[in-house]
């Protein structure tokens, strides 16, 4: 029976997870829906079963545990505290269940965190021991790598550039502040503003392009940017140039040796990456324009359970406990 580490990336619309070789190569993952109606409890015997699943398939033996979560979460204690998409999860214990049901070390750690470590390890991140990492999907989030190791900061809060403030008179955000980056950036927001202009009766291809306006995502919006729809390049150069705006102020605050961009919206690849490189120097005085370097992720959409085996991988290796509770 083959050791294996598994990953699992905890979501609010899927699970993803993954098992691994003691180095790190993936050799089975498998994704299920998270259906947060179930609750947590119900939720976990799921992830547990399928994982029990998942190992006896591969004739193989669980050897630690590393598990993405969106924040807020103590790391510390092993919790899940209430996400914004996972509301019920409230210092919901998962690496003790985790570690009494299969006896092995367990690590708790924020998603973005974990896909930062493994575009560190195995990704775009390769070969730098400084990077900053964001992932810009239907919220934004952020990871900070110093030194070859996850920066947490208080409350496993360090790197959450979708929390910060560009626009101070802004909507506001589920986090409770007006103006933050997600606002504008994020997916769910790219989309907002869209329908927003549509509904004032302005004219745009996309009206042909969904049977209705409320089926309008970031990814309608950016289809309609490259047929040149002046409405939608409208708001594709608007979300650019604040990204532009929040990535300057992180690549001013960290000096990072690398940014890595990742989630669904990198998937616009140079419509995204050619105006962000471009408009980024303009907010950066610091640091030289040709000493920035933005990249995109290379894990794609295998980053949350690559992140997840990460985390087991570097739990295992330091480990010297049977389980970990």
């Amino acid at each position: 029976m083959n050791q294996v580490l598994a990953g699992i990336d905890i979501g609010g619309t899927k699970i993803a997870m993954a098992l691994a070789t003691l180095s790190g190569d993936i050799i089975a993952n498998r994704y299920m829906p998270t259906r947060p109606e179930l609750g947590p409890n119900a939720i976990f015997e799921n992830i547990a079963a399928a994982l029990h699943e998942l190992a006896g398939e591969n004739d193989s033996a669980v050897v630690a545990i590393g598990v993405g979560s969106p924040a807020p979460i103590d790391v510390s204690n092993g919790l899940i505290m209430s996400p914004s998409n996972l509301r019920d999860w409230d210092r919901f214990p998962i690496v003790d269940l985790l570690g009494e049901r299969f006896r092995v070390p367990v690590r708790l750690e924020n998603d973005a965190n974990a896909a930062a470590l493994a575009e560190y390890l195995y990704g775009a991140g390769r070969g730098y021991e400084n990077l900053f990492y964001v992932t810009i999907s239907t919220g934004i989030g952020g990871g900070i790598i110093i030194n070859g190791e996850i920066y947490d900061g208080i409350c496993t809060a360090a790197g959450e550039i979708g929390h910060t403030i560009v626009q101070p008179d802004g909507v506001r955000c589920n986090c409770g502040s007006r103006g933050c980056l997600e606002t504008i950036c994020a997916g769910v927001h790219i989309a907002r503003r869209t329908k927003e202009l549509l509904a004032t009766g302005k004219s745009s291809v996309i009206i042909e392009m969904v049977p209705d306006i409320d089926q309008i995502t970031a990814k309608t919006v950016v289809e309609a940017v490259r047929r040149n729809d002046p409405l939608a390049v409208g708001v594709w150069e608007e979300t650019c140039r604040y990204l532009a705006i929040g990535l300057g102020n992180a690549v001013t605050l960290l000096a990072p040796e690398i940014v890595v961009i990742g989630g669904g919206i990198a998937a616009a690849g140079e419509l995204l990456f050619e105006p962000i490189r471009r408009l980024i120097p303009e907010y950066v005085s610091m640091i030289p324009a040709d000493r920035i370097n933005i990249a995109p992720a290379a894990l794609g959409t295998e980053s949350g359970f690559r992140g997840a085996v990460a985390i087991a991988q570097t739990t295992y290796s330091r480990s010297d406990v049977k389980y970990a509770v």
